[in-house]
């Protein structure tokens, strides 16, 4: 009886040992190894446009000032770059890193920066204007405001907000702040362009079904890391603002107004370690419909 026991317990005690490891070189992974994931969309185009979209990077570097990260968008020869919020930690000191990967980025192509929740709580923090230093180094910061633009004979609109809008109390800290960002939305809207939204929490976008709401082409997100511990044939297991096992913490998501393209980030703030989930660099191909 005493030996069935011991064996147990080594069993035991090798199968904890063996997930500690897995554990940990899941994380590590998590911190150090890139992947690319691609999407295709369908859309009224004569030519193909391809976007580059990071978010989440929280100040994590790839290499010596993120040559790997730079590297890898750069082999992807996109037409545009779209930085989706929470690209610095609100605790960080300085926005020396995102800023620096700005300056490198934009020598690939133009860089379209929207604000994430650490970036206002960083603001917040500091009492600096974070859009100052981000369009010194080259980014268009798009905070509830848009760009007009043509690219490839393309008629583009592409604009820029932080927050959740649609439902009330959710989307401002003050009723003059929610009625600017309706304001917002509404003139965004009102074009016959083809609109690109980056939105950072995607959450009344999939969550609430905005997507089959609001008339938006496409709309980038972030925020939830792909549901930051990734379970086999299961999925994210948490995603803020949603709660456990997520419905949804990646991928491309149609809908009867809009397609919502959710990354699950580049990086993670450092208490958080990505599990059994590369962070990932999303490009998305917008091609002719055929």
């Amino acid at each position: 009886m005493k030996k069935h026991f011991k064996r147990i317990l080594l069993l035991c005690l090798a199968l904890a040992v063996v997930a500690a490891v897995a554990l940990d070189f899941a994380a590590y992974l998590g911190a150090t190894r890139l992947k690319v994931t691609r999407y295709q969309v369908e859309a009224d185009v004569t030519q193909s446009l391809r976007i580059v979209h990071l978010t989440d990077l929280h100040s994590r570097e790839y290499g010596q000032n993120n040559e790997k990260l730079v590297a890898l968008v750069k082999e992807q020869q996109p037409d545009l770059i779209f930085m989706t919020g929470d690209m610095l930690s609100e605790s960080d000191e300085d926005p020396r890193v995102v800023c620096a990967l700005v300056e490198k980025l934009v020598e690939i192509a133009p860089v379209y920066y929207g604000y994430g929740n650490h970036e206002v709580g960083w603001q917040a923090r500091t009492g600096q204007l974070l859009e100052t230093e981000l369009t010194k180094a080259g980014a268009i910061v798009l905070d509830c405001a848009y760009a007009d633009i043509a690219l490839k004979e393309q008629q583009l609109r592409i604009g820029g907000y932080y927050g959740y809008w649609y439902r009330a109390h959710m989307t401002a800290d003050t009723e003059e702040q929610y009625i600017s960002e309706c304001r917002f939305m509404a003139e965004f809207e009102n074009t016959d362009r083809r609109k690109l939204l980056l939105c950072h929490i995607p959450t009344s976008w999939l969550d609430w079904h905005l997507v089959d709401v609001c008339p938006v082409d496409l709309v980038f997100c972030g925020h939830y890391h792909g549901g930051q511990v990734r379970l086999p044939f299961v999925g994210g297991l948490y995603a803020p603002y949603v709660g456990k096992f997520p419905e949804y913490t990646q991928g491309v998501f149609e809908g009867e107004k809009a397609t919502c393209v959710l990354s699950a980030g580049v990086g993670s703030e450092p208490h958080l370690p990505r599990i059994f989930n590369l962070p990932e660099v999303v490009v998305v191909d917008i091609v002719p419909e055929e």
